[in-house]
């Protein structure tokens, strides 16, 4: 087949060569603003669902700081108590070590009164010039609470029932 060649005296009607790359690159750039404002755009549905969701979290948050407050408030309530009886724990200490030197100091003056009464000797007084200087010891008491029925008995004068 043969193509036929153009005849002189009729013009052939051609779109220009600038034209039509004008109006390829028009229409690839309205493509590409039409999917990429497809594609950043969404649903007002969406946007709602969004909103309400990003509000829920800020209630959330809101409530969890009010609790964390009450929270660090007790806190600092319990470490006021626990400073107020760890004075009082120490008190209580001092309380008990003076007690238990009271207690020793005691428990040498009955041994010293028990060593006095098992010597009957005189030597044993004048030996020990710090207890001989004090009074005598008295007569035991009827309420006296370290006497047996006995002795409290004896005490009286009265026998045994």
């Amino acid at each position: 087949m043969m193509i036929p060649k153009p005849r002189s005296g009729v013009q052939r009607q051609s779109v220009p060569r600038s034209f039509s790359t004008k109006l390829t690159f028009q229409v690839g750039i309205l493509f590409l603003l039409s999917a990429v404002l497809s594609a950043g755009c969404v649903s007002k549905e969406q946007y709602e669902s969004e909103k309400v969701q990003g509000l829920n979290f800020q209630r959330l948050l809101a409530q969890e700081e009010k609790r964390a407050d009450k929270l660090n408030a007790k806190l600092a309530q319990k470490d006021k108590e626990i400073q107020k009886l760890n004075a009082q724990l120490k008190e209580m200490k001092d309380k008990i070590a003076s007690l238990e030197s009271q207690n020793r100091d005691l428990t040498d003056e009955l041994d010293v009164l028990k060593e006095q009464e098992s010597a009957p000797d005189s030597t044993a007084l004048s030996k020990d010039s710090g207890l001989s200087k004090k009074k005598p010891l008295s007569e035991p008491s009827l309420s006296d609470p370290f006497l047996s029925e006995e002795e409290l008995l004896k005490i009286l004068g009265t026998q045994p029932k």
